[in-house]
């Protein structure tokens, strides 16, 4: 089987900024950093990718990209990751399949060319190759930007709130395709979000960042029903319950969920 990956960093600013944290995650499937703004989330994300430099050590899948009790640290450029940023950053004066494209072309990994379609088609976007950034929503860019970082088959997937520019109807476009990327990609993807629908949405694996440390981590469920450390999702303690819907009362616009024994009532909006 392989390993898992994992990070240890030590960070400390001029500005008072310290990040020091450890931890561990599952090679596949959605990791989400969650915390409020400040907390050390996407420098955490900037640090795995070697575009900060903090001691320590950064293992992705079996694979040394840092340690410096050994001397190793491999620049941005030889690691094999897809980063995808709050905007979408595509060229202007490129197509949708161009800039994806020239991502592929710079990928070293051989079998890019058959990513890429597959990419395309997982995203729903193969409508969309011939227009240009302009000519896209704010969603479809973003969508065309994730298909451009999974083209070059990376190790893992790095995103940083990448819904975060989006309004609330472009952001619920989108979100289905994550879910749709997260079942369909063998690969780790560290997610840094401040959003709680993110994070129950996306998140198989939950870590808690406070003022550059790790405040709580492990499988999503058991953190948010660890009560020895509550973790705030949106203004409340969160918690997350798995269940089957039962029956529907179209009358009401409810759904009769079980949860183990317990049967809950809750809106069927959105079912």
């Amino acid at each position: 089987m392989t390993e898992n990956c994992s990070a240890s960093l030590l960070l400390k600013r001029a500005d008072g900024f310290e990040l020091d944290c450890s931890f561990s995650f599952p090679n596949k499937g959605i990791t989400v950093l969650f915390g409020e703004s400040g907390s050390g989330k996407t420098t955490v994300l900037r640090c795995v990718a070697g575009l900060e430099r903090a001691l320590g050590q950064v293992r992705i899948s079996g694979q040394l990209w840092q340690d410096d009790a050994c001397n190793i640290f491999l620049p941005t450029w030889d690691r094999p990751l897809g980063y995808v940023f709050q905007e979408a950053s595509l060229f202007p004066h490129l197509t949708a399949k161009q800039n994806i494209e020239f991502a592929v072309r710079r990928s070293k990994s051989e079998n890019a060319r058959r990513r890429m379609d597959e990419a395309i088609d997982l995203l729903g976007i193969g409508h969309l190759m011939n227009r240009r950034p302009a000519e896209l929503s704010g969603g479809e860019r973003q969508r065309a930007a994730i298909a451009r970082a999974v083209a070059t088959e990376p190790a893992i997937m790095l995103f940083d709130e990448p819904l975060a520019a989006l309004d609330f109807k472009r952001k619920n476009e989108i979100l289905p395709w994550l879910e749709r990327l997260r079942e369909s990609l063998n690969i780790p993807m560290l997610y840094v979000t401040h959003s709680a629908e993110e994070v129950m949405r996306l998140a198989d694996h939950l870590v808690v960042m406070e003022q550059g440390k790790i405040k709580s981590s492990g499988e999503l469920q058991s953190v948010l029903t660890n009560i020895d450390i509550p973790v705030k999702v949106g203004e409340d303690s969160g918690a997350l319950l798995r269940g089957a819907v039962g029956s529907i009362d179209e009358q009401w616009n409810l759904a009769a969920v079980r949860s183990g024994d317990l049967m809950l009532w809750v809106s069927a909006d959105g079912l």
